[in-house]
């Protein structure tokens, strides 16, 4: 009888656990805002809001180069404000409760184009909300430009 007693509430909880959770269309269409907002509060310069909407895990890994945490990225924020932006060829994948998302980011200031960069965001929803945890840019199109003729941009011949 023991066996039975500690046999059936074990097996429910490794099957659940290994159940993955498919997040509401009301969720996913939280995503949206919560994207937006940070590219908002970006365009803003407003470390704060930005701070608020990533988790304490948030990675970067900029168009330039550098990779930084979260504190890293924070101080760097503000050099943003007065910037527009407008993303195209947007594409996710979901994950169970982490979405990733991919996209063309196109960077203005003062309505001149900046940067043009593809991105990919990683997002997920823990503590009732989304956090904004990863961001991978790489620069293309006309940030590009300045090496053509100097770099070659094709893959190495095969052997």
């Amino acid at each position: 009888m023991l066996f039975y007693s500690l046999f059936f509430p074990i097996s429910y909880l490794m099957i659940s656990c290994g159940v993955e959770k498919s997040l509401s269309p009301s969720v996913l269409a939280q995503l949206e805002n919560t994207e937006r907002a940070m590219f908002e509060a970006t365009s803003n310069g407003d470390s704060a809001t930005f701070r608020k909407l990533c988790g304490a895990d948030y990675f970067t890994i900029n168009a330039n180069g550098e990779a930084h945490t979260l504190a890293e990225t924070l101080p760097h924020v503000p050099r943003f404000k007065g910037s527009t932006n407008k993303v195209s060829e947007q594409r996710q994948r979901i994950y169970g409760n982490f979405v990733v998302r991919n996209g063309l980011l196109k960077a203005y200031f003062g309505g001149q184009q900046v940067a043009e960069v593809l991105y990919t965001t990683g997002w997920i929803y823990r503590d009732h909300r989304w956090q904004f945890v990863h961001w991978q840019g790489t620069m293309t199109g006309m940030m590009l430009e300045q090496f053509s003729g100097k770099v070659s941009l094709e893959p190495p011949p095969a052997e």
